[in-house]
């Protein structure tokens, strides 16, 4: 099963940048640089694990921490040594600082005891549904367990667990960063009010939308 990282102060070989990749590409069995061949292998692997994972949880499961390193590591443990183990390095975005590395089995112990177990096995309906998907997205998207992979591993989860519920995979459209950038700035607003309010109406929001968007 996925191995786990604690904190060091150094970066590991595996998740350091591939040489000569301009910092854009990390460190992969593939020993590939380019940024635009990676997101096509990336994006390719992930299509393959959405199908995957449709049996491998059944709708009485209840999800834990393992399982969302299990998830990232089905994606991406073809691609990347780090795929399946918690970050090392220090990580932030748009200037929003993600958990510190020595933090995060820690927090995720929390994620799987506060909303893992609350939330899953998922067999809400309606509004209960894109709460529950909501509460659980913005709290792991805060946590960044990984070096790469974040919001699509999380987006998996919120799959599986919509499956739970009876509803099909979710289309991510109305969220996308290039097809609906200000969609996607909506997006990453409300994970802003979920860290600093525990306020997770505007994620819910915006799962009302996917839930509708996906039947």
């Amino acid at each position: 099963m996925a191995s786990k990282y604690s904190g060091r102060y150094s970066i590991p070989s595996d998740e350091d940048y591939e040489p000569d990749s301009n910092n854009e590409v990390i460190k992969n069995y593939l020993a590939i640089k380019s940024k635009a061949i990676m997101d096509e292998i990336e994006q390719r692997e992930l299509k393959r694990t959405e199908l995957e994972l449709m049996s491998f949880y059944g709708s009485d499961h209840q999800f834990n921490a393992e399982d969302v390193c299990n998830i990232h590591e089905l994606w991406l443990g073809d691609v990347y040594p780090m795929a399946g183990k918690y970050r090392t390095v220090t990580m932030d975005k748009s200037g929003f600082l993600f958990a510190a590395p020595s933090q995060i089995e820690k927090l995720m112990s929390d994620l799987e005891k506060n909303y893992l177990k609350k939330y899953t096995p998922c067999h809400f309906s309606d509004a209960e549904l894109a709460y529950a998907l909501g509460v659980v997205h913005v709290e792991l998207i805060i946590i960044h367990p990984f070096r790469e992979g974040n919001g699509r591993a999380a987006r998996l989860l919120s799959d599986l667990m919509a499956v739970q519920a009876n509803m099909p995979p979710l289309n991510y459209l109305a969220i996308d960063q290039i097809e609906n950038p200000e969609g996607f700035e909506q997006y990453i607003e409300a994970i802003h009010v979920g860290f600093k309010e525990k306020n997770y109406l505007p994620m819910q929001n915006i799962f009302s939308t996917l839930l509708q968007q996906s039947v």
